[in-house]
């Protein structure tokens, strides 16, 4: 065996006892960029935290990560012997790769994407987790892949979409990817479909619903464009953001899989 494959060998024994302390591992996935996922796995996150789960979010998007923004995270994580201890922000343990490269530009082909994740997986000390939030990137490369092969019986996904037929278009095949993968397909939810404020639709149809019903997986209802939310989010106030209509959206969804109970956000 070559010493590359036995590093591979040994980096994955480290995973797989990290993800043993791990209850439940959910991919939050789309497919398709600018569709509000990193906006859903952080709120998702901060609201099982605060119904009182043990919870981590690793932001797996190497190009453009954006998690630590949200919940205001800026220290590195704190290094013992069982690894990377990650920073905690409302509750939640938070692991980025932009933790490390502070916002500045990280060109790295599919190969090194993969190796990011592996080494993000192997080296951060999660603890004793309920649940484990993985915010994935757009697409369904390597860095996907990456997280479903290793990840594995682990895992299961909340697919996140907009109102669109172009949208959906690009979410069936990420749909597609996770069931010939087997990952469980906990639900679908379909982001600005209406207008908070107003509750008018910008979009008339409900192409997520329609895209849930053709793949006989659960649509897990709307969220709003939620003006509020968008402010909040780039001032990094995660308690503020708790209380928007896109929150309390966004756990009504949660609520229908029994993910989240007993929280009160406003």
């Amino acid at each position: 065996m070559s010493k590359t494959n036995t590093s591979l060998d040994f980096r994955e024994g480290i995973i797989r006892k990290r993800l043993d302390k791990i209850n439940r591992t959910i991919l939050v996935t789309s497919g398709k960029g600018g569709v509000g996922k990193s906006m859903v796995a952080t709120t998702m996150a901060a609201s099982m935290a605060k119904s009182g789960m043990k919870v981590g979010l690793l932001d797996a998007d190497v190009y453009g990560p954006s998690s630590a923004f949200i919940f205001k995270v800026k220290d590195l994580p704190r290094e013992d012997r069982h690894g990377l201890l990650p920073p905690v922000s409302n509750g939640v343990k938070v692991m980025s790769l932009d933790l490390f490269v502070k916002g500045k530009p990280l060109p790295i082909s599919g190969k090194g994407a993969r190796q990011i994740i592996k080494e993000l997986l192997a080296l951060t000390e999660w603890g004793d987790l309920d649940f484990l939030i993985v915010d994935t990137p757009p697409g369904t490369g390597d860095v996907l892949m990456t997280l479903i092969k290793t990840l594995g019986n682990k895992s299961s996904s909340i697919v996140v979409t907009l109102p669109t037929a172009l949208s959906t278009s690009i979410v069936r095949r990420v749909i597609e990817l996770l069931l010939s993968s087997q990952i469980p397909i906990l639900g679908v939810l379909e982001n600005m479909s209406y207008i908070a404020s107003s509750k008018t639709r910008p979009i008339q149809s409900s192409e997520g619903k329609s895209l849930a019903s053709e793949f006989g997986v659960k649509f897990l209802g709307e969220l709003p464009i939620d003006y509020e939310a968008s402010k909040v989010a780039d001032a990094g106030d995660m308690q503020s953001l708790l209380k928007t209509d896109f929150a309390r959206a966004l756990v009504i969804s949660l609520e229908k899989l029994n993910l989240i109970k007993n929280v009160e956000l406003s």
